[in-house]
């Protein structure tokens, strides 16, 4: 590994320990495991096992990456409409509140992957890391709207299987991100057989 390369790992590294520990102290355990080891982590080591040292081709990537950022958002934003933070709080021990879930989710992460976009256009290294990161992302954690969420509620608080915010739009931005890691996967292949 070049110092070059360990710098941009440091960065991938701690932005993932830093938002990772902003999650566990405010929405608690299951959505730190959720996001921070599943996405997080999992996107780390997807990331180095594919576009870490030859970044995936923009004309190829971006599309994916564009439409499940697009969809993300749509997402979002059905999870603020129906109080996904405080719904969080209420099957955790968290102290999620709406204003912390906008916060977080609806900010912070929308200036992630605008500077993922970016970067994967200029064929930085991050772009990679960030583009890893919502697939895999996508992947391991939507399908928790559905398995997850609504069946921890109905045993904390009664009731049957029953809606949770995030449910209706959970699986759209699942199956982009499929498509953009099969982009990333065929192309470091691809990469690997022309060296």
């Amino acid at each position: 590994m070049t110092r070059k390369d360990g710098v941009y790992f440091a960065i991938a590294a701690l932005i993932s320990v830093g938002f990772t520990m902003h999650l566990f102290h405010t929405a608690d355990l299951l959505p730190t495991l959720i996001i921070g080891f599943c996405a997080l982590g999992c996107g780390i080591v997807f990331w180095l096992l594919t576009s870490f040292r030859a970044p995936t081709d923009p004309a190829l990537l971006l599309p994916p990456y564009l439409i499940t950022a697009a969809l993300l958002m749509l997402h979002i934003v059905e999870e603020y409409v129906f109080d996904f933070g405080t719904m969080i709080a209420g099957i955790t021990t968290g102290i999620w509140t709406t204003e912390q879930f906008l916060w977080t989710i609806g900010f912070l992460f929308p200036l992630v992957w605008i500077f993922g976009a970016y970067a994967i256009a200029r064929r930085n290294p991050l772009g990679g890391f960030v583009s890893c990161f919502i697939f895999v992302g996508m992947l391991l954690g939507e399908p928790t709207h559905l398995l997850i969420f609504p069946i921890r509620e109905a045993m904390l608080h009664g009731g049957g299987y029953d809606y949770f915010p995030g449910m209706w739009t959970a699986l759209a931005p699942l199956i982009t991100g499929l498509w953009g890691m099969s982009v990333i996967v065929s192309e470091a292949r691809r990469d690997r057989r022309a060296a």
